[in-house]
């Protein structure tokens, strides 16, 4: 199995240089439910571990999935596929990330609002590009908490005191 917590971070280069990485490959709805099988394994693998960090071995293997997709800009369409492979209505407003973290972890452990807490903070890693582990780039901006912060462009908590002066 995959150690998705050392694989350094090389596709947001890759979508931030605006060029599809390959030439059009057909994905069919077999590729897309391996990758999200993989996805998975890595969830399961994040929850057997039962330590503090291993949540960033999920969270890499949706992020280097969707950025994927995201190089090759079908990544809202691919992610609204995902949703229906299982049974899910996309909406105008689901996004690629909370989508496959919609399809592949346990529906009783993430709730919605950890679900766009995470996208949020894996949206942030994107638009940031970095070249490493993301995990590392997390923890160096703060954690999971502040990356979401940072792609809301707010910080909650100064936000509350400057509304009450």
């Amino acid at each position: 199995m995959r150690n998705y917590t050392d694989t350094p971070q090389f596709l947001p280069a890759l979508v931030s240089a605006g060029k599809p990485v390959q030439d059009e490959v057909s994905y069919t709805t077999q590729a897309l439910k391996q990758d999200l099988l993989r996805v998975r394994n890595a969830w399961d693998q994040c929850q057997e571990k039962r330590e503090r960090d291993a949540i960033y071995t999920y969270l890499t293997a949706v992020f280097e999935l969707v950025a994927w997709w995201a190089a090759e800009n079908h990544a809202v369409e691919r992610g609204q596929q995902a949703l229906r492979l299982h049974n899910l209505r996309p909406s105008d407003h689901d996004e690629p990330f909370a989508a496959v973290i919609r399809c592949t972890a346990d529906p009783a452990k993430v709730d919605k609002r950890t679900r766009s807490k995470w996208s949020r903070a894996l949206r942030y890693a994107l638009v940031k590009g970095h070249s490493e582990a993301l995990r590392d780039f997390m923890k160096r901006k703060g954690g999971i908490n502040r990356c979401a912060e940072g792609f809301s462009g707010r910080s909650g908590r100064h936000r509350r005191m400057n509304t009450c002066l």
